[in-house]
C-alpha cells in the first residue's frame, strides 16, 4: 500500500525510561525526541470499538514510513527499529500535537508489524 505524501506529517518519538525516586516510587522519564514521518487517523471500526470501548475517542492510529526490523532481547520481541529512525515499543511517548521539547501527549498502546509499521497511541 502506498502512502499519499499529502497525508504524511512529521511527529516525534520519545522513548520511556522507567525511574525510581528517593522514596522508591516509580515514574517515567522520556528520552530525547527523534523525528519520524507517519500517516495519522482516528481509531474506529468494530474491532477497535470492542477493544477500547469508552477509550476509543482517545485512540489514534499511525502508519510509519520506512523499513523496520524486529528487535529481540532474551529471545523475545521487545520492539521495532525503523531504519535511520526511532526504536518503537509499547509505553513510549509520541508528540502528535505538542512540540518535541514538551512532554509527549500520547503513549504507544500497541505496535503492529504489518507491511508498514502501525502504531496505536492513546492520549495521556
Amino acid at each position: 500500500m502506498r502512502q499519499k505524501r499529502s497525508r504524511l506529517r512529521k511527529y516525534y518519538h520519545r522513548g520511556a525510561i522507567p525511574k525510581k525516586d528517593n522514596e522508591g516510587s516509580s515514574y517515567i522519564e522520556y528520552d530525547d525526541p527523534v523525528a519520524f514521518t507517519a500517516e495519522e487517523w482516528a481509531a474506529g471500526g468494530k474491532l477497535q470499538a470492542e477493544m477500547y470501548g469508552q477509550r476509543l475517542p482517545n485512540i489514534r492510529n499511525l502508519r510509519v514510513t520506512g523499513d523496520y526490523c524486529e528487535v529481540f532481547f532474551s529471545g523475545k520481541s521487545q520492539g521495532y527499529q525503523i531504519e535511520n529512525g526511532p526504536f518503537f515499543q509499547a509505553g513510549d511517548g509520541v508528540c502528535l500535537y505538542v512540540g518535541p521539547e514538551d512532554e509527549p501527549d500520547y503513549k504507544i498502546v500497541a505496535v503492529y508489524p504489518y507491511r508498514l509499521l502501525t502504531l496505536e497511541v492513546e492520549h495521556v
